[in-house]
């Protein structure tokens, strides 16, 4: 009898795929910087990377409607977080297991600090890895969804992205060598980094001179002899 896990992001499989994200994702952020950075996840554990020039992690577990981990609170309402608190942010398979999947992308790129950096990983929704999910999943299905979508969301809030990479196994197993980068990889990884807004030229504004009081001269000036007289 084939066995089902309760949440697919706790079997090994998954765990494999998640150790290979890490794999390519540590030189990508290694030179993030700032005092915090945000790990968005699933309800399952997972560490973030070691960043050696950021300061510290929150995380924050996204299952369905709501929020766990480092704070507790509903995942229908905006992140208990301040504009800009954040270097860098990662979704790590969180926005496959949100309720809302475009207001947490756009929490995150809110709690993001101008010139921070955003990485988004996920399930491809092309390959082997989509019909072992829809088979292994036992209530709430993850929502797969194409790499492209995200990417043409950044772009429209203006963010400088890199390509798109597919990254572990084409299909899920437990063991084998690490795999990284690969070209039918079943997970997918997105990179992006937050423009910073430009400097808005002004335009000199002239300086207001007051004109002489009439009647009056000013220092070392000479009246007029017509006018003595």
């Amino acid at each position: 009898m084939p066995h089902f896990a309760p949440d697919i992001y706790t079997t090994p499989q998954v765990g494999k795929l998640l150790a290979d994200e890490a794999r390519v994702l540590a030189p990508l952020l290694s030179r993030c910087t700032g005092d915090h950075g945000l790990h968005l996840t699933t309800s399952s554990p997972a560490e973030p990377p070691a960043i050696p020039l950021l300061g510290h992690w929150a995380t924050v577990r996204v299952a369905g409607k709501a929020l766990g981990g480092d704070v507790i609170a509903s995942g229908l309402e905006p992140l208990p977080f301040v504009d800009e608190a954040f270097g860098v942010v990662l979704l790590r398979h969180a926005l496959e297991t949100t309720s809302r999947q475009d207001n947490l992308l756009d929490e995150a790129i809110r709690v993001l600090a101008p010139g921070g950096m955003l990485a988004i990983t996920g399930i491809h929704p092309v390959g082997l890895w989509s019909p072992w999910v829809a088979r292994q999943s036992r209530g709430p299905r993850p929502r797969l969804t194409w790499p492209w979508w995200w990417s043409q969301r950044l772009v429209r809030d203006e963010f400088d992205l890199s390509v798109p990479r597919r990254v572990g196994s084409a299909w899920p197993r437990t063991g084998g060598t690490a795999t990284g980068e690969s070209l039918f990889g079943g997970g997918y990884l997105l990179v992006a980094r937050k423009k910073r807004p430009a400097a808005v030229p002004l335009r000199p504004r002239a300086a207001v001179v007051p004109s002489p009081i009439p009647g009056t001269l000013a220092s070392g000036a000479r009246r007029n002899a017509r006018e003595t007289l």
